[in-house]
């Protein structure tokens, strides 16, 4: 069994997937939008036509993980959360990066430092909302 995290979006997906890309420095493995889903006249999802071109489902690769994210054509919470986060180990210079990356139009819950278990550890909420806990990983792990 694997857990991923799925993030949702009211039409600012393709933004976000830039975002990441340029924060992890990665890039999107697949991208599928709502103009992709086939014609079936017995489908009760309608897509709006300023909508057909949102992103029904795309996938980032985050190493040997991913994160799926859509947009969201129904109605979605504004609030964000403080009881899910999305946690990153890695590098001191991909934490660094992402941290910086994603803190320019973010808010900074605990700036980036060096901790008892972390070399560089810092929380960052994005411009959407989505809290990320990044850690480096101590070089001997």
């Amino acid at each position: 069994m694997q857990i991923r995290p799925y993030l949702y979006f009211k039409g600012e997906c393709q933004e976000a997937i830039e975002l990441y890309k340029k924060a992890f420095n990665i890039e999107e493995s697949e991208i599928m939008r709502f103009s992709d889903i086939p014609p079936n006249p017995d489908n009760p999802m309608q897509v709006p036509e300023g909508q057909k071109n949102w992103i029904l489902q795309a996938t980032l690769p985050f190493g040997d993980n991913f994160i799926r994210m859509s947009d969201s054509i129904g109605e979605l919470n504004d609030v964000s959360t403080d009881r899910i986060g999305i946690v990153v180990e890695s590098s001191v210079d991909i934490v660094k990066n992402a941290f910086n990356v994603l803190a320019e139009e973010g808010n900074v819950r605990m700036p980036l430092q060096e901790t008892f278990f972390s070399p560089a550890y810092g929380i960052v909420y994005d411009k959407y909302g989505v809290m990320w806990n990044l850690a480096a990983m101590p070089e001997n792990e």
